[in-house]
C-alpha cells in the first residue's frame, strides 16, 4: 500500500492512499464466504447457498460493504504507520475503487501543530492586590444580613428594596415579539434598569403593567443593548425583606461565632482570599496573553467545535434553550478557541519546565475538598477515584503551579 501524507494547512493533513486490487478482491471473496453460510433463501438448504447466487444477488452490496472495510482499515494502519493522531475522525474527500486495479483514497483530517514556545520568562507580570478596609467587611456584613433575612408579604404596594416577581405577558423590543426567557422574573426594586424599577414601584399583586423603555447601552446581552422595549407583565408577588440586628446572637446563628468580632475576622480573612485568588486570575491571564502574543499558533477546527458543543450540552443540561452549533460557532468560536490555545500553551510549559503536584499539595487539595463538602478525606479521595477525577485534581493543581511560575519567572 502506497502512502503519502501532504500538509493543506497548519492543521489540516490530507492521506492520499493507493491500495492494491487483490486486497479488495480477497475480502470480497471472504465476505461472500461469509454471507453464503449466513443466508437463508428458498430452495436452498441453510449454509449451502452456492457462491454464484451470492455474487448474482448480492454482489454489488457485498462489495460496497468490502471497500468501506478495507478503506477504514487502510487508513487507520497509514496513520499508525506515519504516527499521526487525528484530532477527530476526518472525511474521505475522494475514492476511486475500479472493477480492476488499485483503489485511490484522499483523505482529510486535522492534528494538532507542533508548537515550540519562545520568550515566556520574564514577562513582568505584578501581582496587584486590593488591601481589604473596614468598610469592604462592611458592605460584606450587609450583604449578608440581607441574605438572611426574613421574607414576608407586607400589606401594602412594593417599593424601593423589595422583591417582586411578574408573570410576562408579551415582551417587544424594537416592536417585534420577543419570547419570554422564563415565564416569571423575580427583581429587586432599585437594583435593576431604573425605568422597569419606576414601573414596579408602588405595585400589587394582580395589577397588570406595560413598561416602555430602552436597554442600556451596556445591558448584558450586547444584541438588546440600547433597543427600546415593552413589557407587558402581571405582577404576582410583593416580598420585604425583615433585617435582622447585628448582634452577637445573631453572628452566632450564622455558623461558629461566639460574638460578631468572630464573624468579621471570619469575613476578612474570606475578603483577603477572594482579594489574592481575583490578583492572581489577573496576573495569569495577563502572562498568558503576553504568551500567546509572542507565540501565535492554529488551533484545529475540530477542536474548537469540540469545546462548543461541550458548552452547549452543558446549557441544555442546566435547562437552557440554546440555538444550534453553527450559530454557537459564531459567538463563542473566537473564545473557545483563545481558551484552547491558553490550554496548549500552559501544558506546553509545565511539560517543558517539568512542574508537577507533589503528594503533599493534592493531600491538601483534597483535604480542601472535603472540608467544603462535610465529609472526611478518606471519603473524598474515595469518591474522587471512583469518579475517575483524581487525576483532574492533579492536573489542575498542575495548571495552578505553572501559572503562578510563569507570573514570578
Amino acid at each position: 500500500m502506497n502512502v503519502v501524507v501532504a500538509e493543506r494547512g497548519a492543521t489540516e493533513r490530507e492521506l492520499d492512499l493507493e491500495i492494491p486490487g487483490e486486497n479488495l478482491e480477497s475480502l470480497v471473496e471472504t465476505k461472500i464466504e461469509t454471507y453464503r453460510k449466513k443466508i437463508n433463501l428458498p430452495g436452498f438448504r441453510p449454509g449451502k447457498l452456492p457462491k454464484d447466487v451470492v455474487k448474482k444477488r448480492f454482489g454489488a452490496s457485498i462489495r460496497a460493504e468490502a471497500i468501506e472495510d478495507l478503506v477504514d482499515k487502510s487508513i487507520r494502519e497509514a496513520l499508525t504507520e506515519k504516527k499521526i493522531l487525528p484530532v477527530a475522525p476526518g472525511q474521505v474527500e475522494k475514492l476511486d475503487a475500479p472493477e480492476a486495479g488499485p483503489i485511490k483514497v484522499k483523505y482529510l483530517f486535522e492534528v494538532d501543530p507542533e508548537i515550540e514556545l519562545k520568550d515566556y520568562k520574564g514577562l513582568g507580570v505584578k501581582l496587584d492586590k486590593t488591601e481589604i478596609k473596614d468598610a469592604d467587611v462592611d458592605a460584606r456584613i450587609e450583604e449578608i444580613r440581607n441574605q438572611t433575612a426574613q421574607i414576608v408579604r407586607p400589606e401594602r404596594a412594593s417599593q424601593t428594596g423589595d422583591l417582586i416577581t411578574a408573570r410576562y405577558q408579551k415582551i417587544l423590543v424594537e416592536g417585534v415579539e420577543m419570547p419570554a426567557p422564563v415565564p416569571v422574573f423575580q427583581a429587586e426594586l432599585g437594583k435593576g434598569i431604573p425605568a422597569v424599577d419606576a414601573a414596579l414601584t408602588g405595585a400589587s399583586v394582580g395589577q397588570e403593567l406595560a413598561i416602555d423603555f430602552t436597554f442600556p447601552a451596556d445591558y448584558q446581552d450586547a444584541s438588546q443593548a440600547g433597543k427600546a422595549a415593552r413589557y407587558e407583565v402581571v405582577v404576582e408577588g410583593v416580598f420585604e425583606r425583615k433585617l435582622s440586628d447585628v448582634t452577637d446572637e445573631w453572628a452566632s446563628q450564622l455558623g461558629p461565632f461566639k460574638t460578631l468580632a468572630d464573624l468579621r475576622d471570619r469575613v476578612r480573612k474570606d475578603l483577603e482570599q477572594h482579594a489574592e485568588n481575583t490578583a492572581k486570575q489577573k496576573a495569569h491571564d495577563e502572562a498568558m496573553d503576553i504568551v500567546l502574543s509572542r507565540n501565535p499558533f492554529a488551533v484545529p477546527k475540530a477542536r474548537v467545535e469540540h469545546f462548543v458543543n461541550w458548552q452547549r450540552d452543558r446549557m441544555i443540561r442546566q435547562g437552557a434553550q440554546v440555538p444550534e452549533l453553527p450559530e454557537l460557532m459564531q459567538v463563542f468560536g473566537a473564545e473557545a478557541e483563545k481558551q484552547l490555545r491558553r490550554q496548549r500553551a500552559i501544558e506546553w510549559i509545565a511539560e517543558k519546565e517539568q512542574i508537577k503536584a507533589t503528594t503533599e499539595e493534592v493531600d491538601a487539595r483534597i483535604k480542601e475538598m472535603a472540608e467544603q463538602a462535610g465529609i472526611s478525606a478518606e471519603d473524598a479521595r474515595e469518591e474522587l477515584r471512583k469518579s475517575g477525577r483524581l487525576m483532574e485534581v492533579r492536573e489542575s493543581i498542575r495548571m495552578e503551579k505553572t501559572a503562578d511560575w510563569l507570573v514570578s519567572a
